[in-house]
């Protein structure tokens, strides 16, 4: 096994787990390598400002999410389907799951904003998947902290299920965010502790789709960047709603996900 019976039940409890440096720094820095390969600068300028191709963005210049790295032909779709980020998703979850969809997380120095509080499933229920048999992780590339924006949750909150969302429309980035409404969220956050995932490069985080979760606007010098993949139960999605198999967002999968070596980042 690659996770203990303790961090499998505080997953279950807390509907997160961390893990400190569970990737060396020699694959962060062969990550962070092939960022290079991603093309994000192109990518960006061909968005004219607007959300466009899988690539979302801050402004004309600075990106905000960039989709679908688990197929760019880099370490990251090596990362997808790693031991100690896709096989520890596969115990944590405990059914037969695929790749969802994988994404950079880009927190620009001064320019990073926030990310409403919201529930991944809060999305991706409207996509048709039944049940929130769905999870995230991500790999710190950079420090994060509480001044550049880390990513905060409630813990223990996917207890509630999935609650209602409300469209937060940005006109300027077409970027389209839902959030819990505020009227409701004061409650949650006096019943939940809030954890900040501050941290190194190489640090692991997994959260549940139900787990209530957000980050504040990056007020720092310092960017700060992250991997994540997504996860879905195979089966996990209704057949007459399919989404496009090239589609960045995520696209349906029956059959469960094969990991690679754990020495293939560097190898």
């Amino acid at each position: 096994m690659l996770t203990t019976p303790e961090q499998r039940l505080l997953y279950d409890e807390q509907g997160f787990i961390m893990i400190p440096s569970l990737f060396s720094p020699e694959e962060v820095a062969v990550l962070k390598a092939g960022m290079a390969a991603l093309h994000t600068d192109q990518r960006v300028a061909e968005a004219e400002g607007r959300t466009k191709g899988g690539m979302v963005v801050e402004d004309a210049d600075t990106p905000r999410l960039q989709f679908d790295i688990h197929r760019s032909g880099t370490r990251f779709d090596l990362l997808a389907r790693h031991p100690r980020m896709a096989g520890i998703m596969q115990e944590l979850m405990a059914v037969p799951m695929y790749i969802y969809h994988s994404k950079l997380a880009f927190k620009a120095a001064f320019t990073g904003s926030v990310q409403f509080w919201h529930q991944d499933y809060g999305y991706w229920i409207t996509a048709k998947h039944p049940q929130p048999l769905m999870a995230s992780c991500l790999v710190m590339l950079d420090p994060h902290t509480e001044d550049n924006g880390c990513m905060q949750v409630l813990a223990g909150s996917h207890k509630e299920g999935v609650a209602a969302h409300e469209p937060c429309s940005r006109e300027a980035t077409g970027d389209a965010q839902i959030r819990i409404p505020g009227s409701i969220m004061e409650d949650y956050c006096k019943q939940w502790e809030r954890v900040k995932f501050i941290g190194e490069p190489g640090d692991f985080a997994a959260w549940h789709s139900n787990t209530m979760h957000a980050s504040t606007h990056n007020i720092s010098e310092n960017s700060r960047h992250a991997a994540i993949m997504a996860y879905n139960a195979v089966g996990n999605y209704d057949p007459e709603q399919r989404i496009a198999d090239d589609s960045p967002w995520g696209a349906e999968c029956d059959t469960p996900i094969v990991l690679c070596a754990d020495d293939a980042l560097t190898e």
